[in-house]
């Protein structure tokens, strides 16, 4: 769940994620839904994590 902060909203996350190479689609306003491939393997995981990181870090 993502609070708005500094103006900011989950909508903004999830354009910086899309930006960042990872899509993610806004749920109810506040709440981010990642919908990995059915099958993934351990090195895209990594990297969508990876993703996920540095977008929040930017951030802070």
């Amino acid at each position: 769940m993502i609070k708005p902060k500094g103006g900011k909203t989950a909508w903004d996350v999830c354009m910086r994620l899309r930006d960042n190479g990872l899509l993610a689609k806004l749920t109810h306003g506040h709440i981010i839904r990642f919908a990995p491939p059915l099958t993934i393997n351990e090195t895209q995981l990594r990297e969508a994590i990876e993703i996920i990181k540095k977008t929040m870090a930017e951030f802070e």
